[in-house]
Formats: structure tokens, C-alpha cells, sequence
């Protein structure tokens, strides 16, 4: 059933094998992106991935812009486009890749790339494009300086970094946590005294 139906559409049976793929890199390491291993998972031949792909490295490719494509370029495209603040569009940027997981590949491709240059140099440009709109958005709501370059940067390290780091049982899945995260970016401003530690705002 699941090789009839993969195989009644040329466009979605090469998305079938992208979307394989981008389970199997994040559950298993990018050694298992083997063309046996995802024909078998798929139920289809091996000759079906190459009615799609040329080779390996065109397969790697197609990959890294599917990834690209549905899990940043989708982001920016919808939350740039909606009419609203800048609060309000960092809330549902927040809100809509906690939704729909749409972090759950990130860590799989950043190990990826420590050993493969090419899956570095899109990786590169992915953080790049993330950084640009992310940046424009709090500039948007008044930062500047230092302090729109760390806030930047603490927004998208929070992103990509908050399912790996080790929590307690009862803090994993806590809506207060999501919460706490939405207010402080997207709070358009501080009180002096919160933007420093005591001790460094006293000798400025």
C-alpha cells in the first residue's frame, strides 16, 4: 500500500524520500542515509531513487534545500508576511515552530556539517538568513547596538539549543517555560536596572 501510494505521484514520491531522510538523519546519524536502508523504510525500490536523484551528492543537495526551504524560508515567508507588530510577530514565530517541531532537525544537521563541508556551507547560509530577519524584527522594536546583536543571538541559540539541554523530568513539557521565553523576547524593553547584573550597571 505504502509503495502503491508513494509511487502514484513523481513530485511527492521525491518528497517521500527527503521527508525519509530527514527521520532517519535525526534518529540515526547521517551514516544511515543509506539508499537500501530508505527504500526499505519507503516499501519501494532502489531504482526509484535514482529516477530522482543523479547521484549521491545531487541526493545531499535536493536534501539540504528541502530542509532549508520547509524549515526556515517557510518560517520567514509566513511571519513576514503578517500584518502585526514585531512583539507580536516573535510570538507566533515562537508559537509556530513549537507547533509544528519545526527545530526537531537542527542538531542532526549541525552535526552533520562538523564532518561535511557542503552541509557546512548551507548550514552557513540557513543561520545567516535566520539571523537577518530575526535581527529585523527586534530592531523593529527598538534595540540596537550590542544589544540587538545579543538578543539576536541568545533568540536563535534558545531555538536550536532548547530540546538538547538536560532538564528534570518535571520541567520537560512545563507551558510555563514557553511562556517565560515568549515574555522576555518579546518584551520591547527592560528597566535599566534588569538589563545588567547589579554589579556591572553600578560601575558604568
Amino acid at each position: 500500500m505504502l509503495k502503491r501510494r508513494i509511487e502514484s505521484g513523481s513530485r511527492f514520491h521525491r518528497e517521500a524520500w527527503l521527508s525519509a531522510a530527514l527521520n532517519v538523519l535525526a534518529e540515526e546519524g547521517q551514516a544511515k542515509l543509506r539508499v537500501d536502508k530508505l527504500a526499505a523504510d519507503l516499501g519501494v525500490t532502489k531504482g526509484s531513487f535514482y529516477h530522482h536523484f543523479k547521484s549521491r551528492d545531487d541526493f545531499v543537495q535536493k536534501l539540504l534545500d528541502y530542509w532549508s526551504r520547509n524549515y526556515t524560508d517557510r518560517v520567514i515567508k509566513e511571519i513576514g508576511a503578517l500584518k502585526a507588530t514585531p512583539q507580536e510577530r516573535i510570538l507566533e514565530m515562537m508559537r509556530l515552530i513549537v507547533r509544528e517541531r519545526l527545530d526537531r532537525y537542527d542538531i542532526a544537521f549541525r552535526s552533520w556539517a562538523a564532518q561535511e563541508p557542503s552541509v557546512a556551507e548551507l548550514l552557513r547560509k540557513v543561520d545567516a538568513r535566520r539571523h537577518v530577519f530575526c535581527r529585523s524584527l527586534f530592531a523593529e522594536m527598538g534595540f540596537e547596538g550590542e544589544e540587538l546583536e545579543f538578543r539576536t543571538h541568545a533568540f536563535l541559540a534558545y531555538q536550536v539549543g532548547k530540546g538538547t539541554i538536560f532538564l528534570p523530568q518535571a520541567l520537560r513539557g512545563n507551558p510555563e517555560r514557553v511562556r517565560w521565553a515568549e515574555t522576555f523576547f518579546a518584551n520591547p524593553s527592560l528597566p535599566a536596572d534588569e538589563r545588567l547584573p547589579t554589579e556591572i550597571a553600578s560601575s558604568a
